[in-house]
């Protein structure tokens, strides 16, 4: 990595460093949509489109995966949190905060000594509390920053891989999953490898950022190019029952533990995620966008819907 490479991917009003492609909906395959923003938080160029059918905003051009995975591997810690050789403390303790509150979300849903495991861990806190607590856990994390400290922690528990490499078979009581799958331009077959790795009566928790909060506070602020995609509760409840998952247990709308079983109504839930998304763009991202920074020094806004 050199100062010349991470530039390219901060530098306001010049294009991110992919050439990408048009895709369809990377959840419900629908080909329509419509134009969201075209630029993110850092003022670079972007170009964010919303679903017609399931309201899921995505990058369209959207990066290809071995553009994407060039940069999680190369620039990815370094570009979103400064980190270049490992963790900064006050991500590990944060990190420890959230996996405490998650931990206690799981309290009665997993037998005695579960055997879980966490899909893109990090720097591995997660993995650390469910073994204090008493379960076999396991992950995985392709990034080598955050790996390489995980691995020093915890020995063979933690895996430098990506999904596409993990060969694990149906072994699992729990797979979790926290702000990851924002970040996978092909989040069905993730879910589908996911769903082959669960034991009979299974359980997958998923966790990702949810648009109709942040999108809704800071418009085309809280765009940037590390989240490739923004789920609602909506659509992210439909990309599970796609692969044969139904909500168990709603933590938050975008943090829901799911089970095994069969969904039947599947339009439901996209008609559900289009509504919600399609509310958020009643009122345009630049005009949320300075409100939330007009608010940030006692000035008030506008946007509200």
């Amino acid at each position: 990595m050199n100062i010349f490479s991470i530039a390219r991917y901060m530098l306001p009003m010049t294009r991110y460093p992919y050439s990408g492609d048009v895709v369809p909906c990377p959840v419900c395959g629908e080909r329509s949509f419509a134009p969201v923003a075209g630029i993110d938080r850092r003022l670079k160029r972007l170009p964010t489109v919303m679903c017609n059918r399931c309201g899921l905003f995505y990058t369209n051009p959207m990066p290809t995966e071995l553009e994407l995975g060039t940069y999680y591997e190369k620039y990815y810690r370094f570009d979103y949190q400064l980190a270049s050789t490992k963790p900064k403390q006050k991500h590990i303790l944060k990190r420890q905060r959230e996996a405490l509150g998650r931990v206690q979300q799981l309290q009665g849903l997993l037998p005695d000594g579960a055997r879980t495991l966490d899909f893109g861990a990090g720097s591995g806190e997660f993995i650390t509390l469910m073994l204090e607590t008493g379960f076999d856990a396991h992950g995985f994390e392709p990034g080598e920053t955050y790996a390489t400290h995980a691995i020093e922690q915890l020995g063979t528990r933690m895996r430098q891989i990506g999904w596409q490499e993990a060969d694990y078979g149906p072994e699992f009581d729990l797979v979790t999953s926290f702000h990851v799958f924002e970040h996978l331009s092909t989040p069905l077959p993730a879910l589908q490898r996911i769903a082959r790795w669960l034991k009979p009566g299974g359980k997958v928790y998923l966790e990702v950022p949810d648009t109709a909060e942040w999108f809704a506070r800071k418009g085309f602020g809280s765009l940037h190019f590390a989240h490739v995609l923004g789920f609602n509760q909506g659509n992210l409840t439909l990309a599970a029952a796609k692969v044969g998952l139904r909500p168990l247990k709603v933590v938050s709308p975008t943090g829901i533990i799911f089970e095994q079983g069969a969904v039947e109504d599947e339009d439901a839930h996209a008609a559900s995620g289009l509504a919600i998304s399609r509310q958020l763009t009643v009122i345009g991202p630049t005009s949320r966008y300075w409100t939330h920074q007009l608010s940030k020094v006692g000035l008030s806004g506008g946007a509200k819907a």
